[in-house]
């Protein structure tokens, strides 16, 4: 009977425990794309990366790529964005956070003086998905954000994509 109470209030010891630590629900999902500047002690990137979230896994695989020279992106978990941004920065790392557009398809579109037609032909777009966008019926998912925001930086490069040619822009 011993052993009975004895578990019960490891039980309830481990549970008390698991409330009070953080867990990664606790931050928000932060995506960067990590770039290598001058890393000196790439060490301090694992403890960074560790202490948001990433695996040591992660994190040792990570610093192998970026000793590489290639960029890497990774999700970390923190409710600091500049303070993590600054203490890679410090260890050799340049960051960038991935944000996805919320654009409004009518004002881009606008912008170019297309009508709704050209524009949807342009970009191999349906006219209906199109027409339904911009009057807010629907919403375009995450990769026809990318593409709106790619139109209204460089048209030219949307319009390669689609054409396999180059039309420059006066």
């Amino acid at each position: 009977m011993s052993k009975k109470s004895s578990f019960r209030e490891q039980l309830g010891r481990a549970a008390n425990t698991a409330e009070n630590a953080r867990t990664r629900s606790d931050f928000l999902a932060v995506r960067l794309i990590l770039a290598p500047e001058q890393i000196k002690q790439p060490v301090d990137i694992a403890r960074i990366l560790v202490a948001n979230g990433v695996s040591l896994r992660k994190a040792h695989d990570t610093i192998n790529r970026l000793a590489a020279g290639d960029t890497v992106a990774l999700e970390v978990h923190t409710n600091d964005k500049d303070g993590i941004a600054s203490d890679l920065r410090n260890a050799g790392v340049t960051s960038a956070v991935i944000e996805y557009p919320d654009l409004d398809v009518k004002r881009i579109r606008e912008s170019f003086g297309y009508s709704q037609a050209e524009f949807a032909m342009r970009y191999a777009i349906e006219i209906d998905t199109l027409q339904n966008w911009e009057q807010g019926r629907n919403k375009p998912d995450r990769a026809m954000q990318l593409l709106f925001k790619m139109i209204e930086i460089n048209p030219d490069a949307a319009e390669m994509a689609v054409t396999l040619q180059s039309f420059r822009r006066k």
